[in-house]
């Protein structure tokens, strides 16, 4: 093998390069593609985050494609993206993946470590939980200096038994408040910019603020633009309001609960319960048979009684499913 890494900016038609090889590893999910990496930078924007990707090639073929992105959080520059994690490096095709991973982590430490990055974060993201997870984690981790660790995710398996797992009362609800909404899905070209304008605005309404820049919603909105998620959308009959909107991320067949926003003004109408039993019926229409809800913290986390409030509201959705995410971290000197 005659491995090179190329910085992205050095190779033509790179978008599409990238996804071809997201599309055709078996590691590579909705945090890999083009789209999320776009996304990722401009949410980044004010922690003046610094795009150092490459691909990997062996000889004249394109074989993996490594995102890093460095940005100053907590007053220190990390290898680090939105929302505070680097997507593992994506190769295509299996064979030789050992050796392309040892060139992989070599490079992109090296790359952190001249950008003065002191400390680095991956996760291990497949579409899919496999036996294998967590021996490659260790076996990075080991070989490389950096602590394994792993972090659970909700996880709701659609199946023909996928209502009777929901909350008994998420279902009360549902069925109390949504006659007054209508409930619609939004992709493609139904994304319009007044559209992404709406759910910029409703979004800086339910957080009280505006979390990242302005940009970055409109790179949120290309996954449902693109094909890669969709929005649902619930709509006030008699105002005609929007009081809510959930975007839903969709790639290689997992569905991601990926952003949302609620009109502060129909809070009391759990607007967010008729969302995501919108949602799983819809997965269910596509065929999609997992939808995955970050993060599900465990008994001895130290979340905030806010974080454990809102698992425990994923977790009335879900019925008790989470798949485990293997993760490896590392400070640098």
């Amino acid at each position: 093998m005659n491995l090179q890494a190329i910085d992205i900016e050095e190779v033509a038609r790179a978008s599409e390069l990238w996804q071809k090889i997201i599309d055709a590893s078996e590691d590579g999910w909705v945090w890999h593609t083009w789209i999320a990496h776009k996304f990722n930078l401009e949410a980044g924007t004010e922690y003046g985050a610094c795009d150092l990707s490459f691909f990997v090639y062996d000889g004249e073929q394109a074989i993996g494609v490594v995102p890093l992105i460095v940005e100053e959080r907590a007053g220190c520059l990390q290898a680090a993206c939105y929302p505070g994690f680097l997507p593992w490096p994506c190769f295509a095709g299996r064979e030789g993946r050992e050796d392309f991973e040892d060139f992989a982590f070599t490079e992109l430490e090296r790359r952190a470590r001249s950008a003065g990055a002191q400390g680095i974060l991956f996760y291990l993201t497949p579409p899919r939980m496999t036996a294998k997870d967590e021996s490659r984690a260790r076996c990075v981790a080991l070989h490389y200096g950096y602590e394994a660790f792993s972090v659970d995710s909700h996880l709701a398996t659609i199946d023909k038994e996928w209502r009777s797992r929901v909350r008994d009362r998420y279902r009360r609800y549902v069925k109390k408040f949504s006659p007054l909404f209508s409930v619609s899905i939004v992709e493609g070209d139904a994304v319009t910019p007044e559209f992404e304008e709406q759910y910029f605005r409703l979004h800086v309404a339910d957080a009280g603020k505006q979390v990242r820049s302005r940009e970055s919603y409109a790179r949120l909105a290309d996954f449902a633009r693109k094909g890669e998620g969709f929005y649902v959308v619930a709509t006030h009959k008699e105002s005609c309001a929007i009081a809510g909107a959930l975007l839903v991320m969709l790639y290689k067949g997992v569905a991601l609960d990926a952003s949302v926003g609620i009109d502060p003004a129909f809070a009391l109408h759990y607007v967010g319960h008729i969302l995501r039993m919108r949602t799983l019926e819809e997965l269910e229409d596509r065929g999609v048979p997992l939808y995955q809800l970050p993060l599900r913290p465990r008994a001895d986390d130290v979340s905030s009684a806010k974080e454990r409030g809102i698992s425990h509201f994923k977790e009335g959705w879900t019925g008790g499913g989470y798949r485990t995410l293997w993760g490896i971290r590392k400070k640098l000197s």
